[in-house]
């Protein structure tokens, strides 16, 4: 069977961790900013296609079609070697796993990278919403991103975000996994595809199409409110679905072939 082992995709999980665990906090912020500006650059290109698109076709089918270019956001964010705070479900646990680092700096790791990851979008948010910056179709295409996360319950949010930590976290594993940039780049914009289509709720994404239409002031029925309690819940469903559903099935699949 082609491709590496996954005890050698383990071994280099280890090493990434204790490298992002060690880091200090301005490295982190700069890096969780610069990882928040990537993914926006990506909703971005998302609305703007789904808007064009909307004119001459129905708005799923336009905004299925902007979906195949949201993940120009990751490619930037694993070429320029940005970090989202979502990313850090696989690779600090394997060091921990280790004992290489403590609870307390997985926590500095979570916390700095989140807030800067929000701070990055939530600015690029904003000048993307002054007028005249992107085309006013684009704008429509925000607020009806923001309206299909307010109308979901908090189950399905919660469902939405289990299986959105899983496709990122498996992202994560997938690009330690191959070895070639190119590679690397179509799995960004594969699993961007996958986010995006669906609306699922990752953390940090969500945030960036919630917060984009709400400025834009597009949206039908989102509010800040709907923003701030979809937050929570998209955070510990994408936690659930990572470290459940992925980190875990590695570290069986590692100990069982050891």
């Amino acid at each position: 069977m082609s491709g590496r082992d996954p005890d050698e995709i383990w071994d280099e999980s280890v090493e990434e961790g204790e490298r992002r665990l060690t880091r200090k906090p301005l490295g982190l912020a700069a890096t969780g900013a610069i990882g928040g500006v990537d993914v926006m650059l990506g909703v971005m290109a998302l609305a703007v296609v789904s808007g064009a698109l909307a004119v001459a076709v129905p708005q799923q089918i336009a905004h299925v079609g902007g979906s195949l270019v949201f993940g120009i956001g990751f490619v930037f964010l694993i070429v320029g070697r940005s970090e989202l705070f979502t990313e850090n479900f696989l690779v600090p646990i394997a060091a921990l796993l280790r004992g290489h680092g403590s609870i307390a700096a997985l926590a500095r790791l979570w916390s700095i990278t989140m807030v800067a990851n929000l701070l990055g979008i939530f600015v690029l948010a904003l000048i993307f919403t002054r007028a005249g910056l992107v085309p006013p179709e684009a704008l429509d295409a925000a607020g009806t991103m923001a309206d299909t996360f307010a109308q979901r319950d908090i189950v399905a949010a919660f469902l939405s975000a289990i299986v959105a930590g899983t496709a990122m976290t498996l992202f994560t594993w997938l690009t330690l996994s191959v070895e070639l940039d190119i590679a690397r780049i179509a799995l960004a914009l594969l699993v961007g595809f996958v986010l995006a289509a669906p609306s699922l709720n990752h953390a940090i994404v969500g945030f960036g199409e919630m917060a984009f239409g709400l400025l834009a002031d597009t949206q039908d029925r989102a509010t800040w409110t709907d923003l701030a309690q979809n937050f929570p819940v998209s955070v510990i469903g994408n936690l659930v679905g990572g470290m459940g559903f992925v980190t875990l099935a590695r570290v069986l699949q590692v100990r069982g072939e050891n």
